[in-house]
């Protein structure tokens, strides 16, 4: 192959080629864009409808004039604008410089959007002091504002994501759920297809008997587990349990200091507009209504609102040329008042043409109002607001000391905007709303890192129990080897907490059901929560067993723990080579096993298991024989049909098995190897099932032992496959013609063949036959024999 080629094949797909780059191409544009758009906007003069804001720009801020060095942490954040040339070089090398990673390329951009977050945030709190300075933003801040808090989102999941997917556990939990879900999809996708298809060699169990076995189970509580519209993470309980304090934490903070600031805000206001109105008065009355002395406290007064915390509009004196005596103390809900017409005095700067004409004036309608709420103690010190002007006034009536009482001459009026007014408090709600924003943020991606650091154990721990669970699951289904070994269970967590605990009580669990399991029957784990009832079902099975000659007779010679251990070895090696093969083993009865096969092919599944068997005794054979031990042999018999399967045994005691004729038939084909010398015999019907598979010869026909039924029995004698000479089936024609003969009574010609069999094959069934010959042609059969042979031995 070529170096192109080779090169071809190393290159990923085009979307793995675009996606590294996509993050840098996306960060620079964003920091771009975000160096050129303003961030803020100057104060509103809330004096001066007319005055625009200016705009503030990244590189520009610190030398527009507009940025005192007094704002602390506003002025020392407009530095941390310069990162953001410094992050954009970064990233436009990353594309050109390899080793410039994609780790570095996201910190990079991290830290350049959160330091321009930062004075963004700081500056709103600085110059916002009114709802207006929001609604007279310009897009671009909002468009650069929200454009970076969106990208530090993204940095942040992406982070986030990177740091998952280097933990082990989690990306191996995500796998396994991801295995689970395909798998119950294939499930359901069977279920739409129809109902399961069903063994061909079971019968049907009623409908009304609903099976739910271990596996069963054990596939809900993962689909269950799996389940998107069920399940919670422990990770999101967590952070929602977190989230949810902080915010009523918060909540109950801003609500509480807010309230107090307003209260207090609002005595203070309150008590300076209304002492500025008193004052206005005092002196009116002080002075006599001497033009001189009120017009230099007016100027003294014009000239000291721009420092004052709360700067009013202006301050007015409206007066009445009613020559009517009207007396303060005297004045009820009788008195009839006059209109107060003189617009005496104003603070105003501009001209008072310009001062609207309700404004200069005030109706008698007004004048009873306001005499009615100055007289009230609890209205007297509270503003008069004029919501369709935007402002409010502190009213006090202007009266002339006599002897007769306070005449009443006027009122002294302090309009305030109440956009002034109120900017102290809106300031600290932005301020208090940014930094809480500001807080809950840093919870949230704290929190979820927390939140991870706390549910990690547990996901470890969910790993290892669904492991486990998939072994036990593969086990009772089927679809693994049935061995204990393979259930086991990591308790590889870090940690010294209780989730280490229970890890380890898992362990000791899953080590002693890894102990009991070998002692178990397997299908009577698959079968123990079925809903068969005492009566059992009806199965098609295939049963296969073997029994070790000679085990008795050397086990006379041996102490117990090496009988013990040899019998062992034995029994391994013959139940691995049936689990290999599909099937299962219902019991051992010393050095017996009874097995039996389901499915189509179980009868050749059960054929391939003897011959194996076979074959790895002839191995054990040989290696006895060279150590001059003493060698043993074996007998397998092969039946099968319908048996009745279910539970045997006593309320505390049970074993799933199958009882039936079938059983019993296997059971004496085995032993009928003792009568032939033959070492696999298999009944007719498990010999029509196998289609040639294996070389078979007929071997006999034979009443065994508790039953009148005339079976035909077959010896097998090689898988067809691994047979490469012709001397098997040559035996097989032999044996078969001199059964033919020997069936015809013709005593002669049959021992012919069977001479010839014994000659080239020393073959053990035809010296059987031989025997039969010699004892007939002493003996001759009755008239009505058919070949039979009686067998009277188990």
């Amino acid at each position: 192959m070529s170096e192109n080629e080779d090169k071809k094949l190393e290159t990923p797909p085009t979307q793995t080629l675009k996606s590294p780059y996509m993050l840098q191409i996306v960060s620079l544009a964003i920091l771009a864009a975000l160096m050129v758009m303003p961030f803020g906007m100057d104060k509103m003069n809330l004096l001066n409808y007319e005055q625009t804001p200016q705009l503030l720009y990244p590189f520009t801020a610190l030398f527009s004039g507009l940025v005192q060095k007094e704002f602390y942490f506003f002025y020392i954040s407009c530095f941390s604008f310069f990162l953001l040339p410094v992050a954009f070089l970064i990233i436009l090398a990353s594309i050109f410089y390899k080793k410039i990673t994609q780790n570095i390329v996201i910190i990079s951009a991290f830290v350049a959007v959160t330091l321009y977050l930062a004075p963004t945030l700081s500056g709103m709190t600085v110059f916002a002091n009114t709802i207006r300075w929001f609604k007279s933003l310009s897009i671009l801040v909002y468009a650069a504002f929200f454009t970076a808090l969106i990208f530090h989102i993204f940095l942040i999941s992406r982070g986030i994501a990177l740091i998952k997917a280097k933990n082990e556990a989690f990306s191996e939990y995500k796998q396994l759920i991801l295995e689970d879900e395909k798998a119950e999809k294939s499930d359901k996708s069977e279920k739409q297809q129809g109902n399961k298809k069903k063994d061909t060699t079971e019968v049907a169990e009623p409908e009304d008997k609903k099976k739910i076995n271990i596996k069963t189970r054990i596939k809900e509580l993962i689909a269950a587990v799996n389940d998107p519209e069920k399940k919670t993470h422990l990770k999101n309980k967590i952070a929602a349990v977190i989230l949810i304090a902080i915010i009523v934490i918060i909540s109950a903070f801003i609500y509480t200091d807010l309230k107090n600031y307003k209260l207090l805000l609002t005595q203070n206001v309150n008590t300076t507009g209304k002492n500025q109105a008193e004052q206005v008065a005092a002196i009116y009355d002080f002075s006599d209504g001497l033009h001189a002395k009120i017009s230099a406290f007016l100027e003294g007064i014009k000239k000291t609102n721009a420092s004052s915390p709360f700067p009013h509009r202006r301050v007015d004196i409206i007066t009445t040329d009613s020559t009517a005596p009207i007396f303060l103390d005297k004045i009820d809900s009788t008195t009839e008042l006059p209109d107060f017409n003189v617009f005496s005095y104003t603070t105003e700067s501009g001209s008072v043409r310009d001062i609207p004409a309700e404004e200069k004036r005030i109706t008698a309608k007004e004048a009873a109002f306001y005499i009615k709420h100055f007289q009230n103690a609890s209205t007297r010190n509270q503003p008069i607001y004029k919501p369709e002007k935007g402002t409010c006034i502190y009213i006090y009536p202007i009266t002339f000391s006599r002897k007769d009482g306070q005449r009443l001459v006027g009122f002294s009026v302090v309009t305030y905007m109440k956009e002034i007014l109120n900017r102290p408090y809106f300031q600290a709600k932005v301020f208090i709303f940014a930094l809480a924003a500001v807080f809950l943020y840093a919870v949230i991606i704290i929190t979820l890192f927390l939140a991870d650091f706390i549910a990690a154990p547990i996901i470890q721990l969910c790993v290892n129990i669904r492991k486990t669970t998939n072994i036990l699951s593969g086990i009772l289904s089927g679809n693994a080897k049935v061995e204990a070994n393979r259930l086991v269970f990591e308790d590889n967590l870090k940690t010294r907490d209780e989730i280490k605990t229970l890890s380890h009580e898992i362990k000791n669990i899953i080590t002693l059901v890894r102990r009991i399991l070998p002692y178990i029957s397997f299908h009577t784990l698959q079968n123990a929560e079925k809903d068969i009832g005492p009566k059992g079902i009806t199965r098609n099975l295939c049963f296969l067993f073997t029994d070790i000659r000679g085990f008795t007779k050397m086990c006379e010679k041996l102490p117990a723990r090496e009988v013990i251990m040899i019998l062992n070895r034995y029994l391994n090696i013959e139940t691995k080579i049936i689990f290999d093969h599909g099937g299962d083993v219902d019991k051992y009865v010393g050095d017996e096993i009874m097995a039996f096969f389901s499915g189509p092919n179980k009868e050749i599944n059960a054929c391939k298991a003897a011959m194996e068997i076979r074959e790895a005794l002839y191995r054990e054979q040989q290696a006895a024989m060279k150590v001059g031990k003493e060698t043993i042999s074996l007998g397998i018999g092969i039946n099968t049909g319908y048996v009745t399967f279910g539970p045997v045994g006593s309320e505390t005691r049970k074993d799933f098995t199958s009882i039936g004729d079938t059983v019993n038939l296997a059971a004496r084909l085995e032993g009928a190897n003792k009568e032939y010398g033959s070492k696999t015999i298999i009944s007719e019907a498990v010999y029509k099932s196998l289609n040639d598979s294996f070389i078979c010869r007929e071997l006999d026909y034979i009443t065994v032992k508790g039953r009148t039924e005339v079976v035909r029995i077959f010896e097998v004698l090689q898988d067809a496959q691994k047979t490469s000479s012709d001397k098997l089936y040559d035996l097989k024609e032999v044996f078969e013609t001199g059964l033919g003969y020997y069936r015809q009574r013709k005593w002669k010609t049959a021992e012919k063949y069977f001479l010839e069999c014994v000659e080239k094959y020393n073959d053990q069934p035809a010296k059987v036959f031989l025997d039969r010959i010699a004892h007939y042609r002493n003996s001759p059969p009755p008239a009505d024999w058919k070949g039979v042979f009686a067998m009277r031995m188990k």
